[in-house]
């Protein structure tokens, strides 16, 4: 009986772990939809890079030939799904989705709840195998045990990974790929805030009027349009092939 409050408490978070996993793979993980190339030939001599400054760091937006627009800042263009994906972390084969900026905090809540219900379910299974005389009359325990401990190295790993790269402030992508080294990483704000952004921000907002940028139009900046997500707006101090944004939480 001492053991029933642990069981409860490991399927409260197998059932957390389930629900997770489906907000995961269901939510759209901040796909931006893609342009209709321009019958303009003109436009093919548009610069492949813009530039935009955050927080005195140059960032490179890079022309996506496959979605016909500059990518915005921490975008990447997923080669599973074909779509750029904002803040890309990853695409994820076991949840058959990407990993980005409207599902990261799923994706985070569903490994820390699947490293909880491994432990506890490993604990039961421990404190059962110790019990239980002689050792072997208890297959079931043992070879659940034995997963147990199997699947919880790769996935209190893939953790551990995850929080390191939220302290840091940075995306799975832009740690692979050495975007940002040291002190030159302008998504940061600190640990604390970073890991207070991630879990407690509301719903991302979608780009209003980002097609704009796929025009070459000079002293144009992003700004946030309070609750309708980020607009165009003319600005005379921004050079023709650059762009500033003033809010940096992307």
């Amino acid at each position: 009986m001492q053991l029933v409050p642990v069981a409860v408490v490991s399927v409260i978070f197998f059932l957390f772990t389930v629900i997770y996993y489906l907000q995961t793979a269901f939510t759209d993980p901040g796909i931006l939809q893609q342009e209709k190339p321009a019958d303009d030939e003109n436009d093919l001599r548009s610069p492949l890079f813009k530039y935009v400054v955050i927080r005195d760091t140059s960032v490179r937006l890079k022309f996506c030939e496959t979605c016909h627009f500059y990518r915005p800042p921490r975008t990447s263009h997923c080669s599973v799904c074909n779509r750029c994906v904002e803040n890309f972390d990853h695409h994820c084969p076991w949840v058959n989705n990407c990993v980005g900026k409207r599902n990261y905090k799923f994706f985070f809540c569903f490994l820390s709840c699947l490293n909880l219900h491994i432990f506890l379910t490993l604990s039961l299974c421990i404190f059962r195998c110790a019990t239980v005389q002689p050792l072997w009359s208890d297959v079931a325990s043992l070879v659940v045990a034995v997963f147990c401990v199997l699947s919880l190295v790769p996935v209190l790993g893939l953790l551990s990974f995850h929080i390191v790269l939220i302290r840091i402030g940075l995306t799975t992508n832009e740690r692979v790929t050495h975007k940002y080294n040291g002190s030159d990483n302008p998504f940061t704000h600190g640990c604390a805030r970073n890991f207070l952004y991630m879990l407690c921000r509301p719903k991302p907002l979608r780009y209003e009027g980002y097609k704009e940028l796929c025009k070459t139009k000079p002293r144009l900046a992003l700004v946030k349009n309070k609750g309708k997500g980020y607009k165009l707006q003319d600005q005379d101090n921004v050079s023709d092939y650059s762009l500033q944004i003033e809010n940096t939480d992307i």
